[in-house]
């Protein structure tokens, strides 16, 4: 019993210490929260997308590119991307064309059902984000708002 105790007292401090107070951590639950509320919306809406697939929608409904340029902007690797293409253009949401000055590249646009649905997306996101916020005071949001980007631009010159 008390072995027991003691694991569990072990296992409290480990996770109070290592875990719970951890920078990653608590950048995790957030984004969890954002997702959370973001996944409940879109359910309501009727899309059935998975969330590795959002990010191809945003990118592709400003600029048709390459799969390798959505590899790289996405920093997913190049099967992956093929996998969410494929599942994309099953939807008819993404149309894939070889390239016409250079036949080895694939260039993936949205369709006009992919264009209506990134900027429905898009809408449910912006809402999300102002339901996760709203728990913040004004000045609380811009505050969080210049932290985060501040951290994320130090951390993307590492």
């Amino acid at each position: 019993m008390e072995k027991a105790n003691t694991d569990k007292e072990s296992f409290s401090n480990f996770w109070k210490e290592e875990i719970s107070d951890s920078f990653f951590f608590q950048i995790h639950r957030i984004k969890r929260a954002i997702f959370r509320r973001t996944n409940a919306l879109m359910a309501e809406a009727g899309i059935t997308l998975q969330l590795e697939q959002l990010p191809l929608l945003m990118i592709l409904n400003y600029k048709s590119l390459s799969q390798r340029e959505l590899s790289d902007k996405t920093m997913r690797d190049k099967s992956s991307i093929l996998r969410s293409i494929t599942a994309l253009e099953k939807k008819n949401l993404v149309e894939v064309v070889k390239d016409k000055t250079d036949k080895r590249k694939n260039i993936v646009s949205l369709t006009s059902d992919g264009v209506a649905m990134a900027k429905n997306i898009r809408s449910l996101m912006k809402r999300a984000e102002e339901e996760v916020m709203s728990v913040f005071s004004p000045k609380e949001r811009i505050e969080a708002l210049n932290a985060v980007k501040s951290y994320a631009d130090k951390l993307e010159m590492l």
